[in-house]
């Protein structure tokens, strides 16, 4: 797997996606992505104080870079790719419940994702 803790300069990305990560309290967090990472895709992404890479899902991909630097998302091996419902759905949960993105995608994200997924 690339080396997701390494920060480059936005612009050497294809495009920054908005990601959320469950079982977080967070919100949306921008990372750097290749040209197969589109909106509901499933990539691996790496925070700081990790060792192990975590799952994450991608609410939205753009090319209004940032002046900051970002860090790599991988793709899935899978390729898994969730559809606009399903996002416009988790998305409303958040709001509806007003809680955290990361906290709804704890409530739709599928129990044990990355075994299923392996299993495609």
């Amino acid at each position: 797997m690339h080396n997701l803790s390494e920060l480059r300069a936005a612009e050497d990305y294809f495009a920054v996606a908005e990601v959320c990560v469950p079982n977080t309290i967070l919100e949306s967090l921008s990372f750097g992505v290749g040209e197969s990472v589109k909106k509901g895709s499933v990539v691996w992404i790496s925070l700081k104080g990790r060792k192990q890479p975590l799952l994450a899902l991608v609410l939205d991909t753009h090319k209004n870079f940032p002046k900051f630097k970002l860090k790599q998302a991988i793709a899935h091996e899978s390729g898994y790719v969730f559809s606009e419902r399903y996002i416009e759905k988790f998305l409303w949960c958040a709001n509806y419940y007003m809680c955290s993105l990361g906290e709804a995608l704890t409530a739709f994200w599928p129990a044990e994702l990355e075994k299923y997924l392996c299993r495609r």
